[in-house]
């Protein structure tokens, strides 16, 4: 990689003197072209850390402009949600737990009580003698049937005639 440079910027223009040892010019030619790699190396070292930079600031650009957006979308959504559990809470708070509990015990009671009412119920048909019901039951429908065929003029002309007998007789006890 090095190269063999000419004398550029190290020569003053003045001839040189025979004075000069040349190991001491090529150590001093070695340490200046060692000074010169070294900052062509910071420089490309530089150049990398100026990108690698450019590209942290972009990375932190955008997850700066994400939170923004997420705090816009999120923190109002994030509120609604507060407000919302606030008025659940307040309509929580007004409901009367020992008025709600009191219901529910008075219903139990009463579920208690009716299904030990229908219990009786059961046990009452099953006491039931079901021939002798559907016997009294046939009964009841002959006398309903025969009851139908009664000619209700008739029976309206047999009280008429009735009462016109017994109406003499009522007065005659009754002015006694």
């Amino acid at each position: 990689m090095e190269e063999p440079r000419e004398e550029l910027a190290l020569e003053t223009g003045e001839p040189q003197t025979k004075a000069e040892n040349p190991e001491e010019k090529f150590e001093t030619v070695d340490y200046v072209r060692e000074l010169f790699l070294n900052s062509e190396e910071q420089k490309k070292s530089d150049r990398k850390r100026l990108g690698l930079l450019r590209a942290c600031v972009a990375l932190l650009s955008v997850l700066t402009v994400a939170i923004v957006i997420s705090c816009i979308v999120v923190v109002p959504a994030a509120v609604d949600v507060a407000q919302e559990a606030k008025d659940t809470l307040e309509v929580l708070q007004k409901v009367d737990v020992d008025a709600i509990m009191t219901d529910v015990d008075t219903f139990t009671t009463q579920a208690g009580e009716t299904f030990a009412s229908v219990s009786e119920s059961a046990a009452v048909l099953n006491e039931l003698d079901m021939e002798s019901l559907n016997n009294t039951i046939i009964e009841l429908k002959d006398a309903v049937d025969n009851f139908s065929q009664i000619d209700v003029e008739a029976l309206n002309e047999a009280i008429q005639n009735l009462n016109d007998t017994v109406e003499p007789f009522a007065r005659f006890f009754g002015k006694g």
